[in-house]
């Protein structure tokens, strides 16, 4: 393997606390990560997107719908449940190689494996992940009326850490695979890709630099001055050079993770409002009114510099106007020179005053979910909880809560000591709400179904720290290969069980009962051992579980199978 790729490779897996002890399968992970976070800028397990051992030529994969990672089965269907049409659908398939070179040989079983894949009854032995990523597929084509142009996208990834020289032989066995995977009639769109170490080396190094862009503007008027704002401006954009410099990347796809601060994600071209954005851009007489007829944009950046005829932009975010964006890039063909758009640009590092305007901006459609969380008092508070439990806890023992996405980005902080709101959330609401059938399977619907009993004024903060500790230290184990292989669907099922191991048959305080404090400090203690003596409570859950039987996905979405596991745990506890 190439020395920088080796560097690249070690990094990761320190940042990743992965301890794989196989150099194929690090390189896999890495690669996956990589090529996944092209087309997803949130966090994920890469595990969640690793196949192991009979994974039929297909060494990753993954289903981004409606801009989502989509994992399980309920998850697509649930989005499907919703009022949203034209839903856009990428699939990705991964294949790595730790050689030097291209193989004909590869790219060819590579293309049979996806073939495979995407028939309608597949004979290639399928592992977990494969068999979950099928039954996505499978809902995909049940449903595609809702999706985008009536099909998904396919996007295959040959990767090796060799270098490409354009070989007649391997690019036409690429041309072969493209025109045999687009041959099944599924697929709306088709690249098939070759990734050699250069440009692996630059999606890795592209994932950790901030997004910088240069916009061309018709012009722009400064507003007065503002305390803790650097410097604001209003500015008129041609709308095709908005498109093409801050939406755009450098693959023509749209740009990861500029609308994370937005608190509405993109509610597709079958909205009434969005249907009528493009009506206005796809009419002759009426596109050159656009700036007028919308309400705009506004970006934020922390570092935004002004020329005379340009706009440059460092780490910036578009926390208004994500449906105007999306409708912009998608309907781009039809924008002409007097196609304008009106923009707010601030300057703006304090991340108070972000969550101000992102308040203020958005309040016409207040929603729910975990954007809206993390503005809220007590998400704040959790925030300053975790903080102050830092300050006096041992190394192993620290970690962040991400209120604000890539909050500690560039920061020197191992990856599996952030925890993102939606994954404390989800910690919260498997040991406290002893929900975990809903956190491990419709993690998207803890917000949609829990979403008034998450992060509210009367819970105590030590809930939140307590339960993402405890995730923390199962992570830890299972990493470092403590726990078994097959346990780590079982995450959020021991966390519920986990409280009662240490604590006993001590009934579990209210949220806002005296008691909680005592109660989880007990845990938070017990969880602090040195020399990983806490994985004796993990075991006592683990022997519950066994207990119960190793659930199939079907069966840990169940109620039934959490009230099992929980009476099986009271029942062990009364024995003692």
């Amino acid at each position: 393997m190439h020395r920088i790729i080796k560097t690249h490779l070690k990094k990761f897996l320190e940042t990743k606390g992965i301890e794989e002890p196989d150099i194929s399968k690090q390189f896999e992970m890495f690669v996956n990560y990589c090529i996944v976070s092209r087309f997803f800028s949130g966090k994920f397990d890469v595990s969640d997107v690793t196949t192991t051992e009979e994974d039929a030529g297909i060494d990753g994969i993954a289903i981004i719908a409606d801009g989502e990672l989509i994992t399980t089965t309920e998850e697509i269907e649930s989005l499907f449940q919703t009022h949203k049409k034209s839903i856009e659908i990428d699939i990705v398939f991964i294949q790595s190689k730790t050689s030097d070179s291209f193989e004909k040989r590869d790219i060819i079983s590579f293309s049979e494996g996806v073939f495979d894949f995407s028939s309608e009854e597949p004979e290639f032995p399928q592992d977990e992940i494969l068999a979950e990523a099928t039954k996505i597929f499978a809902s995909i084509i049940e449903n595609v009326d809702k999706v985008k142009n009536g099909k998904p996208n396919a996007y295959t990834y040959y990767v090796t850490t060799g270098v490409w020289n354009n070989e007649t032989e391997l690019e036409a066995s690429l041309k072969t695979s493209r025109r045999k995977i687009r041959g099944i009639g599924v697929f709306e769109q088709v690249v098939c890709s070759k990734v050699d170490r250069d440009e692996l080396i630059k999606i890795w190094i592209s994932i950790h630099q901030p997004v910088e862009a240069i916009v061309k503007v018709k012009g722009y008027v400064s507003y007065n001055e503002m305390k803790e704002v650097e410097e604001s401006y209003i500015a008129i954009i041609p709308a095709k050079n908005y498109v093409e410099s801050l939406l755009e990347g450098e693959d023509g796809k749209m740009r990861s993770g500029i609308f994370d601060e937005n608190v509405r994600a993109y509610l597709g071209e079958c909205n009434d409002v969005n249907m009528k954005i493009k009506e206005t851009l796809s009419n002759e007489k009426f596109k050159e009114y656009f700036a007028l007829l919308n309400n705009g944009i506004t970006i934020v950046s922390p570092d935004v510099r002004v020329q005379s005829d340009s706009i440059s932009l460092s780490n910036y975010q578009i926390v208004n106007g994500c449906q105007s964006s999306h409708v912009l890039y998608r309907n781009k063909n039809y924008l002409g020179e007097n196609t304008m758009i009106t923009a707010k640009v601030i300057e703006v590092d304090n991340p108070e005053i972000v969550n101000k305007i992102v308040e203020a901006t958005n309040n016409q459609s207040y929603v729910s979910n975990e954007k809206f969380l993390s503005l809220k008092a007590k998400s704040k508070s959790v925030e300053s909880y975790f903080n102050s439990w830092n300050d006096e806890s041992e190394s192993d023992s620290v970690i962040y809560f991400e209120r604000r996405e890539n909050q500690y980005a560039g920061k020197t902080i191992n990856d599996t000591k952030i925890f993102d709101i939606r994954t404390v959330a989800r910690a919260f609401a498997s040991m406290f709400l002893e929900i975990p059938h809903t956190a491990s399977s419709y993690p998207t619907q803890i917000f949609e179904q829990s979403g008034d009993r998450l992060f509210e004024d009367n819970q105590n903060e030590i809930t939140y720290y307590c339960s993402t500790l405890a995730l923390y230290k199962f992570v830890r184990l299972f990493n470092s290969k403590k726990l078994p292989g097959n346990y780590g669907k079982y995450r959020w099922h021991t966390l519920m069980l986990l409280k009662y191991a240490i604590n006993g048959n001590q009934k579990v305080p209210e949220v806002n009962s005296r008691r909680i404090n005592k109660y989880f400090t007990k845990i938070i203690e017990a969880l602090n051992k040195p020399r990983d003596e806490h994985l004796e409570y993990y075991e006592i859950c683990k022997s519950v579980i066994e207990e119960g039987g190793w659930a199939t996905k079907d069966r840990l979405k169940r109620t039934l199978h959490t009230n099992e596991l929980k009476a099986l745990m009271i029942k062990r506890l009364k024995k003692n």
